[in-house]
């Protein structure tokens, strides 16, 4: 995963503080760039889809490990 674990941490964080209240521009910013690093096609998509797409990464990661440490 091209991300960072403390990348990755603070898009999860952002991610979670998106789905409660809305994020500062310089916050959406930051996910967005996020979210490019792992789907660069996500670039000029709306924010909603940056959520999303930030969600599913966040999903098929955590999966990942767990199937990981499961073996």
């Amino acid at each position: 995963m091209p991300l960072t674990p403390a990348q990755f941490e603070r898009m999860e964080y952002l991610l979670g503080k998106a789905q409660h209240t809305s994020l500062a521009p310089n916050e959406q910013d930051e996910l967005r760039r996020y979210v490019v690093v792992e789907q660069p096609g996500a670039e000029d998509v709306t924010f909603e889809t940056v959520v999303t797409l930030g969600l599913i990464i966040v999903g098929a990661y955590l999966l990942y490990k767990y199937l990981e440490s499961a073996a």
